[in-house]
């Protein structure tokens, strides 16, 4: 689950207006339109492999593992359940924007949600900022540190699998792999075969 889909989501209650470059009118005019939109919501932030995680944007680098699992739960759950809406309606905000195990309903879920969808840059305090979408290469290191790299993140016990971000144009290492390579700006699409770590492209077509 990415922040395209919870954005769809919020298109088909009302909340957003469609526009034309999300490209999502044929879902919400097809036939099977209220079927999709159930599929859509039982999909996960996160998924687990015996040697690697998978998600959108990132894992909170104030997480451990355990943490970021049992959070992805808590919003999963939340939009499986009957009251889906409201998580939502009231999930557009960049606050909170630090990790705390005090956080409760909505400033919990919302936070978790800012985390797994749209995270790139931390500032170095660890607090997300929401705004950057540059390259690591074009911002000041000392205002902003892609979440990955913050010297005080979290040591988890598997590689991070995610994608989000096109500007960094792909980003391989022990700990972190990102995937986008902007297919959907006139780049690439990118694979990884785990075994071997061999990355394959296809140029947009």
């Amino acid at each position: 689950m990415g922040n395209h889909d919870l954005h769809l989501l919020a298109v088909s209650l009302g909340i957003h207006k469609a526009k034309p470059k999300d490209k999502t009118l044929p879902i919400l005019e097809a036939s099977d339109r209220d079927e999709l939109l159930n599929w859509l919501r039982q999909q996960p932030l996160l998924l687990e492999h015996d040697e690697f995680v998978v998600c959108h944007a990132g894992i909170s680098p104030q997480w451990t593992l355990k943490q970021a699992k049992k959070c992805a739960k808590k919003v999963a759950n939340k939009l499986r359940g009957d009251d889906w809406q409201s998580l939502i309606k009231n999930m557009y905000s960049n606050e909170p924007d630090a990790w705390s195990s005090e956080l409760k309903g909505i400033e919990r879920l919302r936070y978790t949600i800012n985390a797994y969808t749209r995270m790139r840059f931390c500032f170095p305090d660890g607090r997300l900022d929401m705004s950057c979408k540059l390259p690591p290469s074009e911002v000041n290191p000392s205002e902003y540190v892609p979440w990955f790299a913050l010297p005080s993140r979290e040591p988890l016990s598997k590689t991070v699998i995610f994608g989000h971000w096109a500007a960094l144009g792909g980003y391989v290492s022990e700990e972190v792999i990102g995937l986008d390579t902007g297919c959907v700006w006139g780049g690439e699409l990118t694979m990884i075969r785990w075994e071997d770590k061999a990355l394959f492209s296809q140029p947009a077509l």
